[in-house]
């Protein structure tokens, strides 16, 4: 039951992420302002169910430590949000970064949190002793649009925050 429950919410915050790129429009003027833009809208679009948003955000060569491509990774997080009724994800953004000597790519490190009601603080988080797992995304710039290329992730001690 537990390991099934870590999947889940692996699968998901995954594809909060990916929703979050397929947002990015053009008004924001760096990498940065663009992933931050995308990761907000990945959030919300996981949390309203919005998979073709999310399928949207991954590249076609999309891969993570799960998942060798990016119809695995839906195929998970369609399974995983039928299941469940309310998503609620609370997200940290440690880090943007541009790839060195490359200007259609960028790295990020999120922190995300996976509940049934919404969290509002870090506190928050801490007192429902939600499970919070570390995100290292690679995103990448094609055809004008950002998308999620790979990421990895572990749990991690909402200590960190």
């Amino acid at each position: 039951m537990y390991s099934a429950f870590v999947k889940w919410f692996e699968t998901v915050a995954v594809a909060g992420l990916v929703l979050t790129l397929a947002a990015c429009g053009g008004e924001e003027s760096t990498p940065e302002q663009r992933v931050r833009h995308l990761i907000d809208a990945a959030e919300q679009a996981i949390e309203s169910g919005d998979l073709r948003r999310l399928q949207d955000t991954l590249h076609l060569r999309y891969s993570d430590t799960r998942h060798r491509n990016r119809a695995a990774a839906m195929g998970t997080l369609f399974a995983l949000l039928r299941r469940h009724d309310n998503v609620h994800l609370f997200t940290v953004i440690r880090s943007v970064s541009p790839v060195p000597d490359r200007d259609d790519a960028a790295s990020a490190v999120v922190y995300v949190a996976m509940t049934a009601v919404p969290i509002e603080s870090v506190d928050a988080l801490i007192s429902l002793k939600a499970d919070l797992y570390r995100f290292d995304i690679g995103f990448v710039k094609e055809d004008g649009d950002w998308r999620i290329r790979e990421s990895r992730w572990e749990r991690v001690d909402p200590a960190v925050l």
